[in-house]
């Protein structure tokens, strides 16, 4: 039966977290079935932007100071590294703590800022990626997410965590292809089997609801979870968040292709196992795809998504223009304007913007569909 540990942690106390971590790999079968002595070992955090830890944007520092310990009490030789939304990696990781983390820890951090090609031919959708070159140096990869909702994918954890290894101007060729929900949800299903994981690590000690992944609220959550299937972890986050996780795009996509068992088949062991702290979802289309007909989906994107739109909060700093994958956001008259007939729905916007300036609002036939729907 496929495991994960939820395991309750009040605080960021160093001897907590580590007490905490301890008692969730034992729970899993321990750090030493996972990492073995020489292993060069890649920690994944959640780096999205520079931000401090008490935003909780990003993953604690000390949850990766905890992983790092971790790692090197099995003998691996740790590395942390990521490829922020916005910002120079070392400078994301100055201001978020890691860096100097790492440095007291003696891990690396790496710069993903090459890409090389990996073939994945058993892609059930996706079978070439162009991911950060600093995979090729190491054995194995951890990645340590933050538990936040999504506007995109309803959620980000353990399996969305991974598109850091897509770099730079990549992630953008993904929002264009890739416009429609499902798709998009195919392509991280794959792209978690192109990069193979061998543990993933929830930090959920405080989280982040509503307009996630960027500019939702903290909310207490005080958990953290682990596991050597990201679906499976993903899905007991989602249901601890208050969430049916079976029916959220990347789970519902990795159970058709049976990367994951059902939800009643996902054991979960530990002191959290019975906890459920409701989060606020982004106000926004979350899969709707996979619980109305296909040819209702399919009717358009405009009618049956939410647009992003510009509020008072703008301040014109121009950084949701310079992201926009399929540039359709211009600066007029020092404000933001949205050309909504070339947008593709992607959220970027929403998700870099600064200022928590660009709502997404629902369309009259969205709203109405919605209703039937519940």
């Amino acid at each position: 039966m496929t495991r994960v540990a939820a395991v309750r942690v009040t605080n960021y106390n160093a001897q907590v977290l580590e007490h905490g971590l301890q008692e969730a790999l034992a729970l899993i079968g321990g750090i030493s079935t996972i990492i073995k002595p020489g292993d060069k070992v890649l920690i994944k955090p959640n780096m999205l932007e520079g931000l401090s830890p008490d935003k909780a944007v990003t993953t604690h520092p000390e949850v990766v100071r905890a992983v790092i310990k971790l790692v090197k009490s099995a003998g691996g030789m740790p590395f942390v590294g990521d490829s922020p939304a916005l910002g120079n990696t070392m400078k994301v990781a100055e201001i978020t703590g890691i860096a100097k983390v790492c440095l007291q820890e003696k891990a690396e951090i790496v710069l993903f800022e090459r890409a090389a090609v990996v073939h994945h031919p058993e892609g059930r959708f996706i079978k070439r990626f162009e991911l950060a070159q600093e995979l090729q140096r190491v054995d194995k990869v951890i990645s340590l997410a933050k538990m936040k909702t999504h506007s995109l994918m309803g959620i980000t954890g353990g399996v969305k965590n991974l598109f850091g290894f897509i770099v730079g101007p990549y992630k953008a060729q993904f929002h264009l292809r890739l416009q429609k929900q499902r798709d998009f949800a195919a392509m991280l299903a794959d792209l978690n089997q192109a990069v193979k994981p061998v543990l993933y690590i929830i930090d959920g000690i405080i989280g982040m609801e509503g307009n996630g992944p960027r500019n939702g609220s903290p909310i207490k959550t005080e958990v953290i979870l682990a596991g050597t299937n990201g679906f499976a972890v993903d899905m007991a986050m989602s249901k601890i968040m208050g969430l049916n996780g079976e029916k959220l795009p990347v789970a519902a996509w990795a159970l058709s292709q049976r990367f994951v068992p059902e939800m009643l088949a996902i054991q979960i062991l530990g002191s959290a196992k019975g906890i459920v702290v409701p989060y606020t979802m982004p106000k926004n289309l979350v899969a709707l795809e996979s619980t109305i007909p296909s040819w209702v989906a399919n009717l358009g994107q405009n009618q049956l998504t939410a647009k992003p739109v510009i509020n008072n909060k703008c301040v014109g700093c121009g950084r949701c223009a310079a992201h926009c994958p399929p540039k359709t956001i211009a600066m007029v008259n020092g404000r933001a304007e949205i050309k909504h007939k070339k947008c593709i729905r992607c959220y970027c916007c929403q998700e870099l913007c600064p200022h928590d300036a660009v709502d997404l609002k629902e369309g009259a036939l969205l709203r109405i569909v919605t209703r039937l729907i519940k």
